[in-house]
């Protein structure tokens, strides 16, 4: 995927849509994305980037690793 910005991003917010919301790490490259109204609203509520900067290691992470 190329020209994404690092951070949590949110999509799909439109009627008919299905919400995603797509957290990147741009220290390690670790990617995690959650589908669906239910799921984006808990994924949002866990405070991804928080979450993953407590295990982030760029040294030993390889992109597009779940986080």
């Amino acid at each position: 995927m190329s020209g994404w910005i690092g951070g949590l991003h949110i999509h799909g917010l439109d009627r008919g849509q299905t919400p995603t919301a797509d957290y990147l790490c741009t220290r390690c490259g670790a990617h995690k994305r959650a589908t669906g109204s239910t799921d984006v609203k808990t994924f949002v509520a866990t405070n991804p980037a928080a979450d993953h900067s407590t295990r982030c290691n760029p040294a030993t992470d390889k992109p597009h690793d779940a986080a």
